[in-house]
């Protein structure tokens, strides 16, 4: 059976709508943790992800072989193919737009904050976010089919081995806490691999950016050495 339903996940997107960042992200999951308490798990960190051509960054919150639910976007825009899953997907849109168009559509499909996307199972879109947008994900069918898509770009084009990496112990963490809460005579020994991943996935996050110095302090500084 599965644990969430698609009108709860969209209702809880809903109550963030409007909200500054990060205030939107921290709304959610408050909405979350209160209609499904200790299911989910705020503490993930943001990663990237690089599929389909479309680069964005992701925060998963509840994660199983048949289920997720992530908030996703990027602040600067992107474009690519959704990918063609075994999966169907809910996306609600809480900040931005996104344009999106499916086999026989010669016109786009605009979606703005509130509005509820589906992408089912065989199904593929084209997408474009053009100046940036943040949306609420919930995914229901077989989701390890989906890894490869998920990482491959990021192994064979990116090279970017951390964040494929930090992908995969992060969906570790969240796999085992769902099967822990499931199978409850094996959960000592899910909550061991979850911690393991759970430590892997922070000892992963990159360094603090270092952050190009503003010309006016390059002037600065020349004029001053």
């Amino acid at each position: 059976m599965p644990v969430f339903s698609p009108q709860v996940i969209h209702e809880c997107a809903m109550e963030c709508v409007g909200l500054p960042k990060p205030d939107m992200f921290e709304a959610f999951g408050r909405a979350l943790e209160q209609r499904y308490p200790g299911v989910v798990d705020t503490t993930q960190p943001w990663v990237y992800s690089i599929a389909g051509g479309a680069m964005i960054q992701m925060k998963l919150y509840y994660a199983s072989a048949t289920e997720y639910v992530m908030i996703w976007g990027t602040p600067i825009g992107s474009q690519g193919h959704s990918g063609r899953h075994c999966a169907g997907f809910w996306d609600t849109v809480i900040d931005g737009d996104m344009w999106y168009f499916g086999e026989g559509d010669f016109e786009r499909r605009v979606y703005e904050p509130g509005d509820q996307v589906y992408v089912g199972p065989g199904q593929a879109r084209s997408m474009n976010f053009r100046n940036g947008v943040w949306a609420v994900e919930y995914a229901r069918g077989f989701i390890p089919a989906s890894i490869p898509f998920g990482i491959a770009e990021e192994i064979l084009i990116c090279w970017d081995f951390l964040t494929a990496a930090q992908t995969l112990s992060l969906y570790a963490d969240l796999v085992s806490q769902s099967i822990g809460r499931s199978v409850r005579p094996i959960k000592p020994l899910t909550d061991a691999v979850s911690k393991v991943a759970h430590t892997v996935t922070h000892l992963l996050t990159p360094s603090p950016e270092v952050r190009a110095i503003p010309a006016k302090n390059i002037h600065w500084f020349q004029k001053n050495v």
